[in-house]
């Protein structure tokens, strides 16, 4: 393997680590086989650019073009993204992980595909975003529905209240205050006025 893609295919490999996926999960999102996954992350194959692209966006990541001079800002928004990550309680990465898996089974049950996808968009972010008690707990609640619609499932009107109350969940934790609990980035990635 090209030493210009190893650091990528260890960020692959420590991502769905982190996310605790299996590489046969990974293949399942991705579209690729478990083979090539493992092949890449093992460094014995190149990978190619649609399937680097479509391994990180099965790992809810994007790969970018940035210019040089924005990297250490980049690098400590990251970290600070990181650091926030590591705050997040098990409970709550389980109860993600179980509404994410649930998606992939009723996705096509949704009345209009874009709902399903705004519904997985806010779980990504959820994945990331550290919630208040009471934000955990209205997951647990949302969790609750799950666990009835086993018996009985739910109609398009029910996924779809189910996802707006989901959306709603994300937008409160981020836009909860969060001045004390994320650190600030000293970067800002405005270009700075050279007239100043």
């Amino acid at each position: 393997m090209s030493y210009k893609t190893e650091h990528i295919t260890q960020q692959i490999r420590a991502a769905r680590e982190d996310v605790k996926m299996s590489q046969r999960e990974l293949s399942a999102r991705s579209g690729l086989t478990q083979s090539h996954i493992s092949q890449i992350e093992r460094g014995t194959m190149e990978p190619g650019l649609s399937s680097l692209v479509d391994v990180a966006r099965a790992l809810d990541l994007e790969i970018v073009l940035a210019p040089k001079k924005l990297m250490p800002a980049i690098r400590n928004i990251l970290e600070s993204a990181s650091a926030t990550s590591n705050t997040l309680t098990l409970d709550q990465r389980k109860l993600v992980g179980r509404l994410d898996r649930w998606l992939v089974q009723v996705r096509d049950r949704f009345a209009i595909a874009s709902e399903a996808d705004t519904f997985r968009d806010s779980l990504a972010l959820l994945r990331h975003l550290p919630l208040s008690a009471d934000e955990l707990n209205r997951l647990k609640d949302a969790i609750e529905r799950l666990d009835r619609w086993q018996a009985d499932p739910p109609t398009r009107k029910e996924l779809s209240e189910f996802a707006h109350a989901v959306r709603q969940l994300r937008n409160s934790a981020v836009h909860r205050d969060r001045d004390d609990a994320v650190p600030r980035s000293a970067y800002a990635l405005e270009e700075e006025d050279d007239n100043a």
